[in-house]
C-alpha cells in the first residue's frame, strides 16, 4: 500500500484543475484534497473488526442504530465516538418539513426508476477512479441486477416519511452503508491493484460528496427531461434530504451541497477533473445495461410480436444518451441510437405540460402518490423474484459468488 503523501499534491489522475481552481476558486482546491480522505470515525470502527470480529462488530453496529448506543455497554470507542456525530442533528436540518413537502413524489415511481437506472447510476461511471472499488469488489460485473435492487431498497426507505427519523430503518440502511464504504475502503488500500497516488483514498470525500449529485440533481434534471417535473417545493426538499442524507454518510461540511447551486457546482467540477473513462468503466455500463436495464425495458413491452423485445437495447441507448449527452455517452461505449428513439428528445416538452397540469389538480396528488406506491411493491416484488435477491444491502447478502468485505469474506 502506497503512503498518503505528505504534501497534498492532486492524485495524478485528475485533470484541468488550474481550470477548476480558475472557475471555482477554494472550493475546487478542497475537492481535490478530499480525495486524499475517507472518514475518520467509520474508518476507526471498521478497524476495532480485526479485534471484534466482523460478525460481532455488525451486531453492535445494528444494536447502536435500533436502540441508541446506550444500549450497546460493550461498544467500542469508535462505535460510540461515530454515533456521537450521527446522534446530533445539525440546525439546519427540518425533517418534518422534508417530509411535508415530499409527500406525493410517488407519483412519478415509474419515472424515476428509469431515471435512477439510466441516468443516476450510469453517470458515475464516467469516473475510472470513482467506479474502481465497484469493478474491484465485482459487484456490477457480477450482478448488476442485485446492486441496484440494493441501492433501490436503501433509496426507498430514506425517502419515504419518516425515513430519516432517528430510529427509523432508513436511519439504519444510512448508517450500514457507510460502513460498507468504510468496510470497501480498508479493503481496497491493502489491495496492491488499488493506485493510490493516481486515484486518492478508496471512496473518498471528494467522490462520497458527488452520489448526492447522482441522487439528487441528475435525477431531478432526468425527471424533468422525460417530463415528469417535481414542484419547486419538492426539488428544495429532495436538496434538503440529500443534505442530511450527506451529513450521517459522513460528507464533511465543506464539501456537503446545500441546495441545487452547490450541487451543479460539484458535477461541474466532478466532470472537468475526472480521469479518463477506461475498460473498467464501459464494462459496468454494459453489464448494467445487458444484466439489468435492456432486460427491464423488454418488460415493458408486448410480449408479441416477438420481434419488439429487439428494440429494447437501442431504447436503452437512447435514454442514457438523452441523460447524459452524446459525449459522455461516446466515451462510455453506449452505441448510437436509431434517429426515430431520438424522438424521446421531443415527448419530454409535451409530457411536462401534461403532467404540470395534472399536478395542479391538489385533489389528485395522493391519489397518483398511492398508486405509485401500488406499482413500486409489485415491481421490487418482481424484480427480487427475478433476480433472487430476497436482502437490503450487501452486507446482509448471502455468501458466495465474488467475496466482498461488507459480508467480512
Amino acid at each position: 500500500m502506497a503512503a498518503i503523501p505528505t504534501r497534498r499534491q492532486p492524485p495524478t489522475s485528475v485533470r484541468h484543475l488550474a481550470e477548476a481552481e480558475a472557475r471555482h476558486g477554494g472550493f475546487a482546491t478542497a475537492y481535490v484534497d478530499g480525495m486524499w480522505r475517507g472518514d475518520d470515525l467509520a474508518d476507526a470502527f471498521v478497524a476495532d473488526l480485526a479485534a471484534l470480529g466482523h460478525g460481532r462488530g455488525m451486531r453492535l453496529l445494528r444494536q447502536a442504530c435500533r436502540e441508541g448506543i446506550d444500549a450497546v455497554p460493550d461498544a467500542p470507542n469508535s462505535l460510540r465516538a461515530l454515533f456521537a456525530q450521527l446522534d446530533e442533528v445539525p440546525a439546519w436540518v427540518d425533517l418534518a418539513a422534508i417530509d411535508r413537502d415530499s409527500a406525493h413524489i410517488g407519483r412519478y415511481t415509474r419515472q424515476s426508476g428509469i431515471v435512477l437506472g439510466a441516468a443516476s447510476l450510469v453517470s458515475g461511471y464516467a469516473n475510472a477512479a470513482a467506479s474502481r472499488p465497484l469493478a474491484m469488489t465485482g459487484r456490477y460485473v457480477e450482478s448488476a441486477g442485485a446492486r441496484t435492487i440494493e441501492v433501490s431498497s436503501w433509496l426507498v426507505e430514506v425517502s419515504r416519511g419518516g425515513g430519516l427519523e432517528r430510529f427509523s430503518p432508513g436511519f439504519e440502511l444510512t448508517v450500514r452503508v457507510r460502513v460498507i464504504h468504510a468496510l470497501v475502503r480498508a479493503a481496497l488500500r491493502d489491495d496492491p491493484a488499488w493506485d493510490l497516488p493516481s486515484w486518492g483514498v478508496p471512496i473518498c470525500q471528494s467522490y462520497l460528496a458527488y452520489t448526492l449529485v447522482e441522487f439528487a440533481l441528475i435525477p431531478l434534471r432526468g425527471l424533468r427531461t422525460i417530463g415528469a417535473p417535481y414542484l419547486p417545493h419538492e426539488e428544495a426538499a429532495a436538496y434538503a434530504r440529500w443534505r442530511y442524507l450527506g451529513h450521517l454518510l459522513g460528507i464533511e461540511e465543506a464539501l456537503l451541497p446545500t441546495d441545487r447551486a452547490e450541487q451543479e457546482r460539484l458535477e461541474e467540477i466532478y466532470l472537468l477533473t475526472r480521469p479518463p473513462v477506461d475498460d473498467f468503466c464501459r464494462d459496468l455500463v454494459a453489464s448494467i445495461n445487458r444484466e439489468f436495464l435492456v432486460a427491464e425495458i423488454e418488460e415493458l413491452l408486448p410480449a408479441r410480436p416477438s420481434r419488439l423485445r429487439a428494440i429494447a437495447p437501442p431504447v436503452v441507448h437512447a435514454l442514457e444518451r438523452l441523460f447524459l449527452g452524446d459525449g459522455l455517452a461516446d466515451e462510455l461505449g453506449i452505441p448510437a441510437a436509431p434517429r426515430t428513439l431520438r424522438l424521446l428528445e421531443r415527448t419530454g416538452p409535451v409530457l411536462a405540460r401534461l403532467n404540470s397540469g395534472l399536478d395542479r389538480v391538489g385533489p389528485l396528488l395522493g391519489p397518483r402518490a398511492r398508486a405509485g406506491e401500488r406499482y413500486r411493491v409489485k415491481q421490487d416484488a418482481r424484480l427480487r423474484g427475478r433476480y433472487g435477491v430476497q436482502h437490503d444491502l450487501v452486507d446482509a447478502s448471502p455468501s458466495g459468488g465474488v467475496p466482498h468485505p461488507a459480508r467480512g469474506d
